[in-house]
């Protein structure tokens, strides 16, 4: 072994920089030895390691730029190099800037750290009635209207355009005066619903029946279980003799036998429409429900969804109570410059732009309701009516209530767990 590699440091770029030939200044600057044509290419270079590294620079890679202090340093010392003496085979270039300051603010088209993230206004959506969904697929074949009317107001309710007209149980009282409506209007062009009550789930047949010779509409598009469970007839008792399945049978006897398209649902919370679906040949088409701003149903709407339901909202006007119709955010929203509307016409257009369709109850209110198919709500409406949804551990407001004792499933039962519930703040 050469002199010059003699207790050569193995693993220690910072030992044996020494030991380079071409790491030397003589042999890098031509001085002392002879150059060898590694150490002249070294000295071409500027100088270089074999090893790669010289007390802990690479010097084949170009220098960092100086610190400020290593500047101010040099500057203390009447200039040279800013780290002191180079190390053999290093050469210092010259700096020609200094970086002391705040990031580069990069592509000015783009939002700026800490700012949000849409930097203009979103662009809104214009109306046009020709793209508006009227009605929705349901399974049995049929098409359920956007806008539909209870029985009470049948005659107005087609008058003023909601074609769905959705009757009560047998015992109704409005069921002679909708089938007339019916009949006026057309039966071919109106989707007619009605409801199975609670105590009626042993006589599913007599009660379609009943239904049929009231009204005369001949078949019914949809019908629907009112409640998930049974009670006894004229008491609030409820009949735990009854099973859900055994009703459900039933209610597909009536499909085979035509005198119904459609099966549906009503006021059934995520567990109830999953344990149905476990069972049913005939899979329910509709799940009409609770739904408005204030009781937003989110969970529930999506696990119908993937289970092929449509969803329905009856109560969609809280009644007429005062804590939705006049509530802050609502009341802001209808004053919006760009699309000034009344409650019932925010509430009812809410609720189409969510795709759920929807039952108007109130005459009085039916016009203004079915203004909701005329315009679009600006973005600024939705976050208003959106953000008048309570938290989800405050959990929402019911103004419908069942005649005999019924206790609401918890929202977030059932389907898919969601552990962002257990992050809300107390």
């Amino acid at each position: 072994m050469r002199r010059e590699y003699a207790n050569h440091g193995a693993g220690s770029a910072q030992k044996s920089w020494a030991f380079c030939p071409s790491s030397r200044d003589d042999v890098a600057s031509g001085g002392g030895g002879a150059a060898r044509p590694s150490a002249m290419h070294g000295a071409a270079m500027g100088g270089y390691s074999v090893s790669g590294y010289v007390n802990g620079y690479n010097p084949t890679l170009p220098a960092y730029p100086p610190t400020r202090a290593q500047l101010e340093a040099a500057r203390a010392r009447g200039g040279g190099a800013p780290t002191g003496p180079a190390p053999p085979g290093q050469r210092f270039r010259q700096a020609t800037a200094v970086w002391d300051g705040p990031a580069p603010r990069g592509d000015p088209s783009k939002p700026q750290p800490g700012t949000p993230y849409y930097v203009n206004t979103p662009k809104e959506e214009v109306f046009d009635a020709s793209k508006e969904a009227k009605d929705a697929h349901v399974a049995g074949g049929g098409r359920l209207p956007y806008c539909g009317c209870d029985g009470s107001v049948a005659a107005r309710g087609l008058a003023a355009g909601a074609t769905h007209v959705r009757c009560g149980n047998s015992r109704d009282g409005s069921l002679k005066s909708a089938g007339e409506a019916i009949a006026a209007y057309g039966r071919e062009k109106v989707f007619v619903s009605a409801k199975l009550s609670p105590d009626e789930h042993a006589r599913v047949g007599e009660a379609v029946a009943a239904i049929l010779a009231a009204t005369g509409v001949g078949y019914l598009d949809l019908f629907s279980i009112e409640w998930p469970v049974q009670h006894k007839q004229g008491t609030t008792e409820i009949d735990g003799e009854g099973s859900l399945e055994a009703t459900w049978e039933a209610l597909e006897k009536c499909v085979s036998e035509g005198t119904v398209k459609a099966l549906g649902l009503a006021n059934f919370s995520v567990p109830a429409v999953e344990r149905l679906m476990k069972v049913a040949k005939v899979k329910p088409a509709v799940n009409e429900v609770e739904l408005h701003p204030l009781l937003a149903q989110r969970k529930l709407v999506g696990v119908c969804r993937r289970y092929g339901l449509l969803v329905v909202a009856h109560t969609s006007l809280a009644n007429g109570d005062d804590k939705l119709l006049k509530h802050p955010k609502l009341v802001q929203a209808c004053a919006d410059a760009a699309n000034p509307q009344t409650p019932q016409a925010l509430l009812t257009r809410w609720s189409l732009q969510r795709g759920v369709p929807i039952i108007i109850e109130d005459e009085q209110t039916l016009d203004e309701c079915m203004k909701a198919t005329t315009f679009r709500l600006t973005n600024a409406q939705k976050v208003l009516i959106d953000a008048i949804e309570p938290p989800p551990k405050d959990g929402g407001v019911r103004f419908f209530h069942p005649a005999f004792d019924f206790t609401f499933d918890d929202p977030f039962l059932g389907g898919v767990y969601r552990p962002g519930l257990d992050l809300v703040p107390n």
